[in-house]
C-alpha cells in the first residue's frame, strides 16, 4: 500500500503539522504496512520528525516541473489523501481557491483514488467559488469535513451527500508524552526553558490579524510582498490594526499582573508576523524576564505538544495552538479570527470560553478575555475532566469515520 499525503504548509506552519501527524496515525493504524509519502521544503527534517518519506515540493508550488513530479507521484500511489487545513474558500482571496481547485483536479486525472480528509470548509461568498469548491468536492472517492457546518454547507451547494462524512480535526488524535531528557536539553539551549518554570505557566498561541482586507485576488502574503517592494506597509496606518494590537498588550499586561506565573507565547506560523507579535506581547508584559517565546523553529509537532501539555491553562488566537492544548488537557480560551475557532469550542462543549476576535475592537474585551480566563483557571480540573471527555468522543469520531472510508 503507498498512500500520498497532500496536506497544507506543515513546513513552516505548526498547526499544519498537528493535522499531518494525526493524518498520519490514522493512515498507520487503518493500513499498517503503508508507504506514505508528504510534501514538505524540508524534507530530510520533515522525515525525522514524521517518519514518512517526503518529495521536496513546496505546498503550494506554482512550478510545472513539480505539478508533472506531483501527478506522477500520485500514479504509483493507491491512495492520494488529500488533508487538512482550511483551504476552501473565498474569505480571504480567489487565486488560492482556483489553485487548489485545478491542481487536485489534475492530480485526479493521474490517480482517481482521491479523498478529502478533515477539511473545513471556510467561509466563501461568490457563487462561483461554491461551484468550484462542489465540483472538486465531487471528483473525490469520499470527501471528510471536520464539522457538521462544512457538512451542511457542501450539501446545500450541491455536493454530492453520498460522497460526505464529516468528524472533527485529526489534530485531536496524537497524545503527548512526558518531557524526557532529550527535549529538556533542547528547551533549555533553543528558549531558556527548564523544569521550574514548566511548573507553573501558562500558554498563548497569538495571530495577528485585521491586517489585510478579506476577498480580493491575491494572497495576503504575496501582497505583503509587493506592499515591501514598493516600500509601504499593510498595516501601517490601519486604525482596526492599531486597536487590535493595543487590546492585545493591554491583555498580557493584565494577565501577567493578575497571575503569579511564567508565560510561554508560541508562535504557530514561523513565515507570517506570529513571532514578531509575540515579542511584541513579550515587552508589555508586567514581568518580561517570565516570557518565553518558541521562536526557533525546532521543536516537531509531537515535542511542542508535549511542552503545551504543561500549562496550567491557554488562551489561543490560532484554533491549532488551542486544539493541541485542548487534546492534551489543557483548559483554553479561544480568540477565533474565523467560524472553525468557534464551532471547535462547540464540538468540545466549550462555546462559553469562546469570543470572536472582533470584539478585540471593544472598549470591555480586556475584561471579557480576563472573565473567561478566570473561569478556566479557577475550576482547572473541573475544565480538565469535561475536555478529556469531549476529546476522547471526537477521537473515536475521527477515527470511525476514516475507518468507515476505507472499509473494503
Amino acid at each position: 500500500m503507498k498512500v500520498l499525503l497532500i496536506n497544507s504548509d506543515l513546513a513552516k506552519n505548526r498547526g499544519d503539522r498537528a493535522i499531518a501527524e494525526g493524518n498520519i496515525d490514522l493512515i498507520k493504524a487503518r493500513f499498517p504496512k503503508a508507504k506514505i509519502t508528504g510534501l514538505s521544503q524540508e524534507p530530510k527534517r520533515d522525515k525525522r520528525w514524521f517518519g514518512i518519506d517526503f518529495l521536496d515540493m513546496n505546498f503550494q508550488s506554482l512550478s510545472p516541473v513539480d505539478m508533472v513530479r506531483l501527478m506522477r507521484e500520485a500514479r504509483r500511489s493507491d491512495i492520494v489523501l488529500w488533508g487538512g487545513g482550511e483551504i476552501l474558500k473565498d474569505y480571504t482571496n480567489k487565486t488560492a481557491l482556483w489553485y487548489w481547485v485545478g491542481k487536485m483536479k489534475l492530480v485526479s486525472l493521474a490517480n482517481p483514488n482521491l479523498y478529502g480528509a478533515y477539511q473545513g470548509i471556510g467561509p466563501t461568498k461568490a457563487d462561483s467559488s461554491k461551484r468550484l469548491i462542489v465540483s472538486v468536492v465531487n471528483r473525490t472517492r469520499k470527501f471528510i469535513v471536520r464539522d457538521r457546518e462544512s457538512y451542511e454547507k457542501l450539501i446545500d451547494w450541491g455536493a454530492d451527500e453520498s460522497r460526505l462524512a464529516y468528524a472533527s480535526d485529526p489534530a485531536v488524535l496524537p497524545k503527548p508524552s512526558k518531557i524526557d531528557a532529550k527535549l529538556a536539553r533542547k528547551l533549555k539551549r533553543d528558549f531558556d526553558i527548564d523544569e521550574e518554570f514548566l511548573k507553573n505557566f501558562i500558554a498563548i498561541g497569538p495571530r495577528d490579524w485585521f491586517h489585510y482586507k478579506p476577498g480580493g485576488l491575491i494572497p495576503f502574503k504575496y501582497k505583503q510582498k509587493l506592499y515591501g517592494l514598493l516600500g509601504k506597509s499593510l498595516t501601517k496606518d490601519n486604525p482596526t490594526h492599531d486597536k487590535y494590537i493595543a487590546q492585545l498588550t493591554a491583555a498580557i499586561g493584565e494577565l501577567s499582573k493578575k497571575y503569579d506565573t511564567n508565560i510561554l507565547i508560541t508562535p504557530m506560523h514561523m513565515e507570517e508576523s506570529d513571532t514578531e507579535l509575540a515579542e511584541l506581547l513579550r515587552k508589555h508584559s508586567s514581568n518580561p524576564a517570565r516570557v518565553r517565546i518558541l521562536k526557533k523553529d525546532t521543536l516537531s509537532a509531537s515535542e511542542l505538544r508535549s511542552v503545551i501539555a504543561r500549562a496550567q491553562a491557554m488562551i489561543g488566537f490560532r484554533l491549532h495552538s488551542n486544539i493541541i492544548g485542548v487534546s492534551a488537557g489543557v483548559p483554553s480560551v479561544n480568540v477565533y479570527y474565523v467560524d472553525k475557532g468557534r464551532v471547535f469550542f462547540d464540538q468540545i462543549g466549550m462555546s462559553q470560553y469562546a469570543l470572536p476576535i472582533e470584539a478585540t475592537l471593544e472598549d470591555d474585551f480586556v475584561t471579557r478575555l480576563i472573565d473567561r480566563f478566570d473561569a478556566i483557571y479557577n475550576d482547572r480540573a473541573g475544565v480538565k475532566k469535561a475536555i478529556n471527555q469531549a476529546t476522547a468522543k471526537l477521537r473515536r469520531q475521527v477515527k470511525q469515520s476514516f475507518n468507515d472510508t476505507f472499509t473494503d
